[in-house]
This record gives structure tokens, sequence and C-alpha cells, in this order.
């Protein structure tokens, strides 16, 4: 794959550099140019989440988050990865019965507000990831005031990724998704600070369609660290919806020419168009080709 130029074959211009205005985001966010963008593809119960990580907005975040999808965490549709795993996955089992495939459960999932994610059904691999790190600057305003702008756009725009915490350097292995545009979020909580964002109309319809019947009587954070995603949890949350495979489809460095060009024209990219969507389709195709 040749990763310079693909991303942009792959995505329009447009879409993969949204236009810094107040239809999608409520500040302008930390421009691209000269940093990497990565383009991801997770793959739902529900559906394919198209991601693009910018490591200008949270540099320590973004890479956290590759980590883990290079390392498998979230499981994989590329071959290589996925015989790994199995290797894995039968050295395992060796030692214990039938532990959980390689799958996160979307275990938190409020309606009209965010999902939360994050610990493996495998407690092994969660435990692989609990360290904390340093907290990346926050690029959106704080405070009450700057719930939202003069033209109504709100602080944390659908769509947006950050970490969940519990206090300052307490980024590690949980990720929240909103579900719709969120006033509160990042308004002085550090670890909220977004460093990707979902792109793509079949992207946003999976978010739609997530379950979030379970609300805050999902699974528990505490069952997940000890025991997993077990049989018996699966059956006490059947609606439950996981995400089953990361892949790293693209990389690039945004040049300062591609900021001129969009800061010029094109249209906007909050997630609807269907140039989107059919992105996303070509993505889901590949995956299933490489299967």
């Amino acid at each position: 794959m040749n990763i310079n130029n693909n991303i942009n074959n792959t995505f329009h211009r447009s879409e993969l550099f949204p236009r810094e205005n107040t239809q999608r985001h409520m500040v302008p966010p930390p421009s691209d140019a000269g940093h990497k963008i990565t383009l991801v593809c997770c793959i739902t119960t529900k559906g394919p989440l198209t991601i693009i990580a910018h490591h200008a907005w949270a540099p320590l975040g973004a890479e956290r988050f590759l980590d883990m999808v290079k390392a498998g965490y979230f499981g994989t549709n590329t071959k290589l990865n996925q015989e790994e795993q199995d290797e894995e996955q039968d050295e395992d089992n060796d030692n214990k019965d039938q532990l959980p495939p390689v799958t996160v459960p979307m275990m938190r999932c409020l309606r009209n507000f965010l999902c939360q994610f994050g610990l493996n059904s495998n407690p092994d691999k969660t435990r692989q990831y609990r360290h904390t790190l340093p907290d990346d600057p926050n690029w959106l305003p704080e405070g009450p005031a700057h719930r939202h702008n003069d033209q109504g756009v709100k602080r944390f725009a659908r769509g947006y990724l950050a970490y969940a915490g519990g206090g300052n350097h307490s980024r590690s292995n949980q990720f929240i998704v909103s579900l719709v545009d969120v006033p509160s979020l990042a308004g002085g909580s550090p670890w909220e600070v977004p460093w990707g964002e979902l792109v793509g109309e079949e992207s946003f319809r999976t978010l739609g369609s997530i379950y979030t019947g379970y609300g805050e009587k999902g699974p528990s954070q505490g069952r997940l660290h000890k025991e997993g995603m077990t049989k018996l949890m699966k059956q006490e949350f059947p609606k439950l919806d996981y995400i089953t495979s990361c892949d790293i489809m693209d990389e690039m460095v945004r040049s300062a020419q591609d900021e001129h060009e969009n800061a010029a024209g094109g249209s906007d990219a909050a997630g609807g168009s269907d140039a989107a969507a059919a992105v996303v389709l070509v993505l889901v195709l590949v995956l299933v080709l490489v299967l």
C-alpha cells in the first residue's frame, strides 16, 4: 500500500480534512499541517466505525490508541495478525478454560450522551494497557461559559473520541465517543481532550444504532477488570455491542498546501456526505478481501 498517496485517493479531501468552521467544530481544532493523521477502520457488531486520529489534536492520546490497534488489542481482520492472535489464544487455552475472544464490549452507552469502551473481553489484555498517560493540552475552551459558541455549536461534537478518566493524568485504556453533540464534555476534565473523530455516513449510522438500553447498568468495570467478558456476563447482557476489530488503513503527514487548499474551498465533512458513505464501503470491502 502506498501510504502517502492512498489516503488521499481513498478520501475526498473535504472528508479527510474537515473544514474548520462552526458547522462541525466549536472552535478551530489544532492544525494538522506538518502532523500525522491516521485512518483506522473498526468493525463493531452494528457495523463499521471509521476513525481519523489527529496527532496534532492530542499526540499522546492518539499514539496510545494506535499502539493498541497495532497490538491487536481490539481484534483485527488482517490474516497475519489474526494468525498470531489465534496462536496466542491456543497457548492461553492450555492454561485457562475457554478465554473470551479478542473483543471490546461497548460497556457503558448512555442514550443522547456517550458510549464508553476499552476494557477487553480478555482481562489479561486489559492489564497490558493499564499504565496511565500524561494529559495532552485541551484545545477546547473550558468552563460552563463555553459550552457552546455564539452560533450554538456545542463544545464536544458528535463522533469526537477521547479518553475516559478520573483525574489528572488518568488516561489508560478506556475511551468515549459522543453519540450526540455534548456541551458538558471537555469542559475542565483534561482527559477528555479529543484526539480523533468519526468520518463517513456509515460510521454515523453505526453510531446511532449502538445499543444504549443498559445505560449505567451494563457490565461493571470491576468485573471486566477481574473476569473479562465471561459467558455468564454475555448471557446477562445479550444486546450489548462489541468492537470486534480495528485496523490501520493508512497514514500520512498533512502538508501546508493541503491546509491552504482546504481553507480556500470545498464542502464540509461532518460525517454525512454521499462520498463519505462510499469511502466507508470501500474500506469494508478491502477488509472483506483481506479475509
